[in-house]
């Protein structure tokens, strides 16, 4: 008995001392951030946000005095990830999103599959915007839209995109469905895989960032037939390339990659992000990258970026209005 008596004392002891002992003070916003942040990528790996967000993250360890770690999750074009971000409290988490999860998937997804909505967050910065280019596997003999329309009059067509509910995937499904053509979107966790895909034959056509088909585009294994875009890109290989709206469509919009928080969290903290992200972006070797990535700097915060959520909500949703 004196033995078990001396065991529990012992462990009162320690607990009491535990309780004595000063603990970090990780959830006081002012001293944020006094540990290693972990910047979440919903996306592939090769991907232009990851390599945006890898790039990006030893210019932020400088700003913010710890390291900075860049992560993926991948899953259903992003929203496995927005969906498991928002069952963490966790505050050194901050995680990248954009159209297709806040601006698509609410209105293409089944209801009660998205368990979040754009209210659930908090936008930080725009880390990028982006011109996306639909391309053809060269075999096929497509070269633009009329041969992909006369290709269409006997062929199911098929299209590869990252995730069948985001960005890329309602602009090949809008234009498609008003030119009136039968296609089948195949998915792939990441808009490279995606360009590999169609340059390889698997699929007819890809739709991606303009960065990532461009050497298929040189090497000629794809075609590019369009950018969704209001005019015609100035970037090689894509300069006679006609935009969307010389072919009498209006349904585009610049692909989005931005910082997220989750709603609530201080002031403070989204202040000392978008500092941090503002120095990292004014960068030589980061303004170099994004001219090789063909992406545009493009720091929306607040209700900018909110503007531009809604806007796309809005070309989405009239979009399927006149399908049905």
């Amino acid at each position: 008995m004196k033995k078990t008596a001396l065991i529990s004392l012992f462990f009162l002891f320690m607990l009491s001392s535990l309780a004595a002992m000063p603990q970090k003070e990780s959830a006081d916003p002012s001293l944020w951030p006094e540990e290693e942040v972990t910047v979440i990528c919903p996306w592939a790996v090769g991907g232009v946000a990851d390599i945006v967000n890898r790039s990006l993250a030893p210019h932020l360890e400088k700003e913010l005095g710890v390291p900075v770690i860049a992560s993926n999750e991948l899953g259903a074009g992003g929203n496995v990830a927005l969906t498991n971000y928002l069952h963490s409290d966790d505050m050194y988490e901050l995680i990248l999103g954009g159209e297709g999860g806040f601006a698509i998937s609410p209105y293409v997804e089944d209801p009660g599959v998205i368990r979040f909505t754009y209210d659930d967050f908090e936008p930080v910065i725009n880390l990028y915007s982006s011109i996306m280019v639909l391309a053809a596997n060269s075999k096929t003999g497509i070269d633009d839209l009329s041969g992909l329309i006369e290709y269409g009059r006997n062929n199911r067509i098929t299209v590869a995109v990252n995730g069948v509910s985001g960005a890329e995937a309602f602009l090949v499904r809008a234009l498609f469905d008003e030119i009136g053509l039968e296609y089948d979107l195949i998915n792939y966790n990441g808009a490279n895989l995606a360009v590999r895909a169609a340059a390889k034959g698997e699929t007819v056509l890809s739709v991606s960032h303009q960065s990532q088909a461009a050497s298929a585009v040189e090497d000629s294994s794809l075609t590019p037939i369009l950018v969704f875009d209001g005019k015609r890109s100035d970037s090689h290989p894509f300069e006679s390339v006609p935009a969307l709206s010389e072919l009498g469509y209006d349904t585009y919009y610049p692909n989005t990659c931005a910082l997220f928080v989750r709603k609530g969290t201080d002031a403070g903290i989204i202040e000392r992000l978008q500092k941090a992200y503002l120095s990292a972006l004014s960068e030589e070797d980061v303004k170099a990258l994004y001219e090789k990535l063909i992406i545009e700097m493009d720091p929306m915060v607040g209700h900018d970026y909110d503007a531009h959520i809604s806007n796309v909500s809005k070309i989405v949703k009239g979009a399927l209005d006149e399908e049905r």
